[in-house]
């Protein structure tokens, strides 16, 4: 992994993000996509389709995700995704979900 420079970000910007705890409804694969899963997610009293690249990834329905959620929506694949989830890997992309825990879905992070 290469050590990329963090540039500062202003409280006032950081507080502006909508990041969630939620858990994933359902999940299926992106046809002709090598990495794309499409993932529902419910955060409590709402639901979102977030497309994420981590196929290959121990991802389970019910398993408790961490997401951003007021991003622009964007089209991959021909499918549009309402969030980003937040995840790491490591140099032989073992990709790991940023996990809370028992967290009820809808709490915000932050």
């Amino acid at each position: 992994m290469s050590e990329a420079k963090p540039q500062n970000l202003a409280f006032d910007e950081f507080i502006k993000w909508d990041i969630r705890v939620g858990s994933i409804t359902k999940i299926e694969e992106v046809p002709k996509s090598k990495k794309l899963l499409k993932l529902e997610v419910s955060f409590g009293t709402f639901s979102r389709t977030i497309l994420a690249g981590i196929k290959g990834a121990a991802v389970l329905e019910g398993m408790k995700v961490t997401a951003v959620l007021n991003l622009a929506p964007r089209s991959m694949m021909g499918i549009e995704s309402h969030g980003m989830l937040l995840a790491t890997h490591d140099e032989n992309n073992q990709i790991w979900m940023v996990n809370p825990g028992p967290v009820p879905d809808g709490t915000e992070v932050g």
